[in-house]
């Protein structure tokens, strides 16, 4: 009886111990990292800018809080993806970044777009806008872009708090259909 008892709480211990080995290893796993939403912010960004393009009547404008673009957006009534406007926002009382999605029903009725989830814990944010001065036969970043034509490249600089330290990050993304001449 005393063996049974034994081998029977060894046996017990080992199967205590893998179970709450594996919850342990389920809690670290499923932990959601600030970092991921800003991950998936930028790959957004990128594709967005990316996808840049011309379209009468509409333009690329933006400041170094704003940046408001044509580009593919997902149309729920077509279920494709057709062109439309993106207005990405900094709220600097609030410390979030926004980003807005219209189609052309949104834009030419004037209602207000599909706003998607915003990043909260921004210390500092800002666009800038490359492009080339014909005149000066230079290339320079600027704050503000009210230009018809598009800039060859936008670039977003932000710090970020994750609650440990403020961490600084920078995306420079190239519109491909730019002329630089």
């Amino acid at each position: 009886m005393l063996v049974v008892t034994v081998i029977l709480s060894i046996v017990s211990l080992a199967i205590f111990t893998t179970f709450n080995n594996g919850i342990k290893i389920w809690q670290r796993v499923s932990v959601l990292l600030p970092e991921e939403d800003l991950d998936i912010f930028f790959d957004r960004f990128s594709s967005d800018v990316k996808n840049s393009l011309r379209f009468d009547g509409l333009k690329l404008t933006g400041t170094e809080y704003m940046l408001e673009l044509i580009t593919l957006v997902n149309t729920p009534r077509f279920q494709n993806m057709t062109p439309g406007k993106v207005i990405y926002s900094y709220n600097q009382h609030s410390k979030i970044i926004s980003r807005e999605e219209l189609d052309f029903s949104h834009i030419y009725t004037e209602e207000k777009g599909i706003s998607t989830r915003s990043i909260n814990n921004i210390k500092s944010f800002r666009f800038q806008y490359y492009f080339r001065d014909k005149e000066r036969k230079q290339y320079f970043w600027q704050d503000d872009w009210m230009k018809e034509e598009l800039p060859l490249a936008v670039r977003l600089e932000l710090e970020f708090d994750d609650g440990n330290q403020i961490r600084k990050f920078t995306k420079t993304v190239s519109i491909p259909i730019a002329k630089s001449l």
